[in-house]
């Protein structure tokens, strides 16, 4: 299944992945802008409070299969046949749980409106079991190209959705409706543009193989959306929609940067490194130059992004968003640590522990939790201090018990990320100290920008040579 995968291939599959999630989160960032200025706070925080029990059910409507199914190197038709029907049968009995749980929910926020919003939004969970193969099968071939044009149909018509409904008062109506018609026109392309059809078979031989795997990955990503979403739901619960809005804009904002930068290049290297599993050395110097270049891009953007947070936030979304410029600079520095927490979980999945992976998403999560319930008497900023010590934490565990598998533990890892944080740090500094002295939003943030860009290419090519050599190095290969 592998065998064709190459250097340029690797290179290419991650530029298609690229462009896949930076065009569709930049028409999507620019929907965003729009609708909050036409959209409440509280519209956003009623919507996301019931993030929780939409992301739970999708998890468990995937049952891991999808990852199972690239890991499987040689997978076959019974496999994603077998996979489709269980994925599709999942996403009907979640949804209608979710359907009739729907007044107790509301009820336990006391909030009368989502019973409806619920029970409407989460059609999504149906729509996206329909998908979870097609992306499976192509993200093991590196075809992210085909499904660059099913995303980016789907957020042009949700946009041009969210918007017409936003601009006619439907309220957090807008925010459903983006959502229900990006998954409905996603899923209309992808089984247009794509070739494979399921056919009427079900294997409990496939089953048994790929859930085997796949089980232990469901309950890790469970765990770890139970530990997300239980944030916005205390933090629903415990403050206001207007706070839950906030936070939950400044994450979007946040995101934009951090996780999807680690998504782009994981999609594209995780069929890569899983045709390493035997080859310890390749993987290896493969995982070592992925933390040296994910922290190099994106340490400084999220430490950047801190330090411009509140001119940034008051020229796209106004003055009415000025506690998310807040929360955005606490939480960009959690960020930082996205990429590094999730190469250490792609090498257990790589070599198969899915025990230990269990084990240690159960150790950080019962951390998270039990630092969330610390902070939350201190205040919303609390929190966000307490999810940047829990990215630490589970950095510091991961790195140990992952990195060891492959001989790359966590002083190799502080080693391959520390010159890369420290000029990312001097830069944020100067960029911060500069744009706190002028005045105007958009000037502030154009000159922090372009500081920034300047003092940190500046550093990297003085302190940090052997990174920009390997960056070139990817850069020919792509030609």
């Amino acid at each position: 299944m592998y065998d064709h995968i190459s250097g340029k291939g690797i290179i290419n599959g991650i530029s298609w992945s690229a462009f896949e999630r930076f065009s569709v989160q930049g028409i999507q960032f620019v929907v965003f802008v729009l609708m909050a200025r036409i959209l409440m706070p509280t519209d956003y925080g009623l919507v996301s409070m019931l993030a929780f029990f939409i992301v739970i059910a999708q998890l468990i409507a995937e049952g891991g299969l999808s990852q199972a199914i690239i890991r499987k190197l040689d997978h076959t038709e019974d496999d994603c046949s077998t996979a489709f029907f269980v994925n599709v049968a999942i996403g009907i009995g979640s949804y209608l749980v979710l359907f009739l749980m729907a007044p107790v929910i509301a009820r336990f926020y006391e909030e009368p409106e989502l019973t409806c919003l619920l029970r409407v939004l989460a059609l999504c969970i149906i729509i996206q079991s329909t998908l979870v193969v097609h992306r499976a099968i192509l993200t093991s071939c590196l075809d992210f190209k085909t499904q660059a044009k099913s995303t980016l149909v789907g957020a042009l018509v949700s946009g041009i959705t969210g918007l017409l409904m936003a601009y006619n008062g439907c309220g957090a109506w807008s925010i459903v409706g983006l959502q229900i018609t990006n998954q409905v026109a996603t899923a209309i392309t992808l089984w247009i543009v794509t070739d494979w059809r399921p056919r009427m078979r079900f294997s409990t031989r496939s089953f048994r193989n790929l859930f085997g795997f796949g089980s232990k990955l469901l309950a890790c990503n469970v765990l770890d959306s139970i530990y997300q979403s239980l944030c916005t739901l205390a933090i629903g619960k415990v403050f206001s929609a207007y706070a839950l809005g906030c936070y939950s804009n400044a994450r979007q904002l946040g995101s934009i940067s951090s996780e999807n930068l680690s998504r782009v290049v994981q999609r594209a290297t995780y069929p890569l490194f899983c045709n390493f599993q035997k080859d310890l050395q390749r993987l290896q110097n493969g995982v070592r130059n992925y933390l040296r270049l994910a922290t190099f891009f994106i340490s400084p953007l999220m430490i950047g992004l801190a330090a411009i947070a509140e001119p940034l936030t008051l020229a796209l979304i106004g003055q009415q968003w000025l506690y998310t410029a807040h929360l955005l600079r606490l939480l960009c520095f959690s960020f930082m640590f996205f990429p590094l927490n999730s190469i250490n979980y792609m090498i257990l999945e790589i070599k198969g522990h899915g025990s230990t992976y269990l084990r240690l998403q159960t150790f950080n999560v019962v951390c998270g939790l039990v630092l969330l319930a610390a902070m939350l008497p201190f205040g919303l900023s609390a929190v966000c201090c307490g999810l940047f010590a829990n990215s630490v934490i589970s950095f510091a565990v991961n790195a140990h018990f992952a990195g060891s598998k492959i001989g790359l533990g966590i002083m190799s890892q502080v080693k391959a990320i520390l010159p890369s944080l420290a000029n990312a740090a001097i830069t944020g500094i100067v960029v911060y100290g500069v744009q706190s002295i002028l005045v105007g939003e958009w000037l502030r943030v154009l000159v922090g920008i372009l500081v920034g860009l300047l003092s940190y290419i500046g550093l990297s090519v003085v302190f940090l040579t052997g990174t920009c050599e390997l960056v070139v190095d990817l850069l020919r290969n792509k030609k």
